[in-house]
């Protein structure tokens, strides 16, 4: 028969198209498990609530299916130490330092602009990019959070937003670093130094 044949799939081939398969319809339920897990603490003395160590993060996390190496177990070990939680109490409080108690917008848009730093910086955290490059491309990619934050505080405090978050930019990236240090240190499983992080 002359033509085109159909090329047929090797065991591995369709085996590593079924693993990815896999991963991808774990990636919407693990995502929820994310929210919940950061809905279950709000901040201030709560953060303490949940103080996993290493072997017990990674059982939890490996008990989702999750396996060491892949993007959603570093995001789930880090969900479990609160990072996202911790750099949004710590922006809070500078800002309500300066402001007096944020508006229930303004504390929403905060810690939306804190979950995308931290979710873009843990992304970031598996390319080999420099840290400060790559928390800079963390801080870049969340210009729509930074918006909405920027237009918020304006509203609620009569500020400039703009020159809020000029002023606010060198922390978070700081934040953005820690957090990409912290990825790349929990992404392959715990070892003997991921104890003490």
């Amino acid at each position: 028969m002359l033509g085109r044949e159909t090329p047929k799939l090797t065991n591995s081939s369709a085996m590593r198209s079924a693993e990815r398969k896999t991963s991808i319809m774990r990636l919407p339920a693990t995502v929820a498990i994310l929210f919940t897990l950061s809905a279950c603490v709000s901040g201030g003395d709560e953060l303490d609530a949940l103080r996993l160590t290493a072997p017990e993060d990674d059982a939890h996390c490996r008990s989702l299916l999750i396996q060491p190496g892949e993007l959603v177990y570093a995001q789930c070990r880090l969900a479990l130490r609160k990072t996202y939680l911790m750099d949004y109490g710590t922006r809070k409080a500078a800002i309500e330092q300066q402001f007096g108690p944020l508006s229930e917008t303004l504390d929403q848009a905060l810690r939306a602009d804190a979950f995308c730093n931290y979710d873009e910086s843990v992304k970031a955290s598996i390319d080999s990019l420099d840290e400060t490059a790559a928390a800079y491309l963390a801080y870049a990619n969340c210009s729509t959070t930074q918006q909405r934050l920027q237009d918020e505080f304006a509203l609620a405090t009569g500020a400039d937003g703009g020159a809020f978050l000029r002023q606010e930019q060198p922390a978070v990236i700081q934040q953005n670093i820690n957090a990409i240090r912290e990825a790349k240190a929990v992404i392959n499983g715990p070892i003997a130094a991921d104890s003490t992080i």
